[in-house]
């Protein structure tokens, strides 16, 4: 089941997305829930699946306007240099720990969106990254059992102020420029997106392909990630963790590729989906 948050004739709302368009599910569930966040939260995928069945769209997919798959999350988490070729790339030694960064919803753009290009550089890089989304409260969990309070995957661009990236011991402010990186385009739950170890990553600039690796290159794993994180807080559901970008990002090319105003980036996750936003 793929899961959206989405806008349409100003109303906003989530639904399931179909190959036939969209079925709308804002208050069609039994706890009336109003946003995806609170689906999970209450622990209703399954109600969702069962509410779907035989019905058909409300929607054609290309009349609603995308929003970011979990519009207020409580955290999101980012993990840097997780691929062994991508920290190859960049000339790093294999970490024994991963590298955590947080980021802020208001940072990332939803598929068809437009980022922004900073204002203060022209080192902006793009980073394809399968992302987990939680679906339940993950407190001291271990890697054997994380995968159980995982509800779904989305797709990401962690988008980087290479420079702003680099200026101190933090990568924050890097990391952090407003609408600087794609999120969505929705949310495709645990059962049907495969295995999160083995899925491919790709990236394009302007139809020129970037980046083609796969999870099974991650030095830290999903459930290793999810374990990781909730020893030393309650992961909640809605909450998403980008788990790292392989090899062909922008800085690692010389010269680097930056992207500009104009640019074109699509993402996409096998399994999960594709996502695209332009660069303004």
């Amino acid at each position: 089941m793929k899961l959206a948050s989405f806008s349409i004739g100003g109303l906003k709302g989530f639904g399931a997305i179909t190959d036939n368009g969209v079925i709308g599910l804002t208050g069609r569930l039994s706890g009336r829930q109003q946003t995806l966040r609170e689906v999970l939260e209450a622990d209703v995928l399954d109600e969702a699946r069962t509410a779907i069945e035989g019905v058909e769209p409300d929607y054609p997919v290309d009349k609603v306007e995308f929003l970011l798959p979990i519009p207020n999350p409580e955290k999101i988490y980012c993990v840097g240099q997780n691929y062994r070729e991508h920290i190859l790339e960049m000339g790093y030694e294999i970490p024994t720990s991963p590298s955590i960064f947080s980021r802020y919803a208001r940072t990332f753009v939803p598929h068809n969106g437009t980022m922004d290009m900073p204002s203060h550089s022209e080192h902006f890089d793009y980073e394809a990254e399968m992302t987990v989304v939680i679906g339940r409260p993950a407190r001291h969990v271990s890697e054997a059992d994380a995968l159980k309070y995982v509800a779904g995957y989305t797709v990401a661009n962690d988008g980087s102020v290479r420079d702003w990236q680099a200026r101190g011991p933090q990568v924050a402010p890097g990391k952090n420029w407003e609408n600087s990186g794609m999120l969505g385009p929705w949310i495709t739950t645990a059962d049907e997106a495969g295995d999160p170890a083995n899925m491919s990553v790709k990236s394009w600039v302007n139809g020129e392909q970037r980046q083609e690796g796969n999870t099974s290159d991650l030095v830290f794993s999903a459930a290793f990630l999810v374990s990781y994180l909730s020893t030393f807080i309650t992961l909640m559901p809605g909450d998403m963790i980008t788990t790292g970008s392989p090899a062909g990002v922008a800085v690692g090319f010389n010269p680097p590729k930056w992207l500009k105003p104009g640019d074109k980036v699509e993402v996409e996750i096998g399994g999960v989906g594709r996502l695209s936003a332009k660069v303004g």
